[in-house]
């Protein structure tokens, strides 16, 4: 199963990182604008056993998509796909301190590609092209949100 695992360094606590990350309103400000991400349904606060459901514009295509919370503490949150075009979606993100005013963020993304015609526009590579892509905007724009 493809997996893409990231990371950035940011100039801030890891409390105050997870405090970002766990509210859902920031998500679409974080996301790659391509993305056009519209939260359609989510609790304010990330909490294990909620669910997010959203819609992405993607290879020409608007998605629906529904993730789950699996696990949620202060200093990973895990949401898995239960309802989207790809077969397996799992995103861990993992805080980690490391030092007074700075933290890593990691991103661990395990995903199978959808089947069917579908699997041949959102092939492995382009979903890792993808997943890159959007990371790169996401630690950037966490750099300068969350540095300011």
């Amino acid at each position: 199963m493809p997996t893409s695992t990231t990371s950035a360094q940011l100039q801030c606590s890891a409390a105050c990182l997870r405090q970002f990350l766990g509210a859902t309103a920031n998500l679409p400000e974080i996301s790659d604008p391509e993305l056009e991400l519209e939260i359609l349904n989510a609790p304010e606060q990330v909490t294990a056993g909620a669910n997010i459901e959203f819609r992405v514009s993607a290879y020409g295509f608007k998605q629906r998509i529904i993730h789950q919370w699996t696990s949620v503490s202060e200093t990973e949150i895990v949401a898995e796909q239960t309802d989207g075009p790809t077969r397996k979606w799992i995103h861990t993100q993992t805080i980690r301190a490391t030092g007074d005013n700075s933290c890593e963020l990691i991103d661990e993304i395990e995903f199978e590609p959808p089947g069917g015609m579908l699997g041949f526009v959102m092939t492995a590579d382009k979903v890792q092209e993808s997943i890159s892509e959007g990371m790169e905007f996401r630690y950037e724009t966490l750099q300068e949100m969350l540095e300011d």
